[in-house]
This record gives C-alpha cells, structure tokens and sequence, in this order.
C-alpha cells in the first residue's frame, strides 16, 4: 500500500510541475513591506480567516464532486 501512495505521489508531483508560479507571488512579497500590517493582522487576523475560508471552499467542492459523481450513478436523486 505504501509503494501506491509513493507512485501516486510521484504521479501528482509530475503532473503539478507542468502548472506555472502562483501569479499572485509578486503580490503577496510586496505585502512583507506595508508597515503595520503586523499590528493590523493581530486585531483583524486575516491569515486564519483565508486559511478557514480555504477549508470551507475545498469542503464545498469536494461535497459537489462526489454529489455529481452520485448522481452520475444514480444514487441520490
């Protein structure tokens, strides 16, 4: 079972370094030089809300592939 996690693995790795840079890196290296955004994320923190937000999107869809998937097959009406 560990050598097909591992292949798959490697498999995903290939795939994925076929797909460019994150095009919002500039952006995000330029936000290092606002001054005070260190204050400012501890009162409003802005990192965990796009972390809970992330998780909350990735649920959601993975809640509309398997709802097709199972319709696809008939499952759930």
């Amino acid at each position: 079972m560990g050598t097909i996690l591992k292949a798959l693995g490697e498999v995903l790795a290939f795939a994925l370094s076929f797909l460019p840079d994150s095009p919002f890196q500039g952006f995000l290296d330029g936000l290092e030089k606002v001054p005070y955004l260190a204050y400012l994320n501890w009162f409003i923190p802005i990192g965990d809300f796009l972390k809970i937000l992330g998780v909350w999107c990735a649920a959601i869809g993975i809640f509309y592939i398997v709802s097709v998937i199972l319709r696809f097959v008939k499952a759930i009406n």
